[in-house]
């Protein structure tokens, strides 16, 4: 069962990690534009300790880097990560943003009201160009809506952008004079806010006798009039792709009704069938059928089901030591089921044809009425119907909403023609259980 170790060991790998590292890394170039350009403009100007944390941090991601390309293990669809490519791209732009400019260029002479060490230091702002690619490593390995995706990516740059514009607005004189560093920052943030918006209250405005000012805004208002657009259009597409889902699926909703009011179902049950599509939307917004997956590859199939019942597989004793192809195959045949509270997953005295894997939720089983076990999240119950043909001895009630996977005794059947040690290894398990009287028993002797 190697492969199920492997995806078990899926959030551990060197992908999962660098992963995690691209977030850290943009968040730590977020954060040190922010912070290295309001001091170089309104600050001393001088190295913070959040200057050395963030050169710290550069600094190790160019070792991440080095040694990411070092790494075999790294290597994606059969493609090693190119050393030379990245000593000849990238590596000089880390280099320039890792090495702490501020200090080492000392006080300086001033240039334009500002210290040339201070706009040496800006350097490091060239880490914004590695964004883009982290950001792609990112959503390449996290599965989220594109629209948020691209949402995301907007805030980041919007905050920037609206960020470098208000230092703009202090550095060519129109921000309010006599006060300390960060009214000032407030205030012209203040204004460009105002300004791309398209609000403009005319509190703060430019000096109608500088052109650089005028000329200034004008361009702020351009660019607020397209980043405004852009967010409109975005969340409008959006609400749009969420609402073609959901109609989709209350179109599937209103067909079951119709059925049913034609069929005068009594009200009780029609709302237990409402109930059911509720939850379904609630909780996986109408999808997660097994059928999204059948223009896939049967390998791919079999690889994604493997992942998806990988703890339910480990948890069933009756699997416990398979072969691995076995194991590729039977999670192939497990089917997905929702019950509601209330419903009788078995029913006692029915034939005994399938067994069920409890994914969530929580059943209690009953034996003439009477409550014998409670069992939850990862326990099997109804195994005798792969080993012996009986009747049930117990019936299972469903507590809460219940995810369960059902296996019939046909596919098992089939299974164990097919894998010869396997059926030894069951035929054992039925002569230990040959005393059991009732399913619950099944579900509560210990783990063999």
């Amino acid at each position: 069962m190697s492969d199920m170790s492997d995806l078990q060991q899926e959030k551990n790998s060197p992908i999962a990690l660098a992963t995690v590292w691209n977030l850290i890394l943009v968040a730590a170039v977020w954060a040190s534009s922010l912070s290295l350009s309001y001091e170089i403009v309104l600050g001393t100007g001088a190295p913070s300790a959040m200057y050395w944390f963030f050169t710290a941090l550069f600094c190790l991601d160019v070792v991440a880097d080095l040694l990411w390309r070092r790494a075999p293990a790294m290597a994606v669809g059969g493609t090693v990560p190119d050393m030379k490519a990245y000593l000849r791209g990238w590596f000089a732009v880390d280099v320039i943003a890792a090495v702490p400019m501020l200090a080492l260029a000392g006080d300086g002479p001033v240039v334009g009201g500002m210290r040339a060490a201070a706009i040496l230091g800006a350097l490091r702002l060239l880490k914004l160009l590695k964004v883009r690619r982290a950001l792609g490593g990112v959503s390449g390995s996290l599965y989220v809506n594109p629209a948020i995706m691209r949402l995301t990516v907007f805030a980041f740059w919007f905050t920037l952008i609206c960020h470098f514009m208000a230092l703009g607005w202090v550095l060519i004189g129109a921000a309010e004079s006599g006060r300390g560093p960060v009214d000032t920052y407030i205030r012209s943030l203040y204004w460009c806010l105002t300004t791309v918006a398209t609000i403009g209250y005319g509190d703060y405005v430019p000096d109608r006798n500088s052109n650089v000012q005028i000329i200034y805004t004008m361009v702020v208002q351009v660019l607020g009039v397209g980043m405004y657009g852009y967010i409109i259009g975005s969340i409008s597409g959006l609400i749009a792709n969420l609402d073609v889902a959901k109609a989709k699926f209350l179109k599937k909703v209103e067909a079951v009704d119709d059925y049913m009011r034609v069929h005068r179902v009594p009200p009780t049950l029609r709302q237990r069938v409402r109930d059911y599509y509720a939850y379904l939307w609630q909780t996986r917004r109408g999808g997660g059928s097994s059928d999204a997956l059948a223009e896939l590859p049967h390998t791919l199939q079999q690889d994604i089901s493997l992942f998806i019942n990988r703890q339910i597989l480990h948890k069933a004793a009756l699997f416990r030591g398979a072969d691995e192809l076995f194991i590729r195959e039977v999670v192939g045949m497990l089917k997905p089921m929702i019950f509601l509270p209330g419903d009788y997953i078995i029913r006692q005295g029915a034939h005994s044809d399938c067994m069920y894997f409890m994914d969530e939720g929580e059943v209690e089983v009953l034996v003439d009425a009477d409550r014998v076990a409670v069992l939850g999240a990862g326990s099997p119950f109804g195994e005798s119907a792969l080993v012996q043909e009986a009747n049930r001895n117990a019936s299972v009630r469903a507590l809460t909403y219940c995810h369960v996977y059902q296996l019939s005794k046909k596919d098992f059947s089939d299974l164990c023609l097919k894998h010869p040690e396997f059926d030894a290894q069951i035929r054992q398990v039925a002569q230990s259980r040959s005393r059991l009287k009732t399913d619950s028993q099944d579900i509560q002797e210990p783990s063999q």
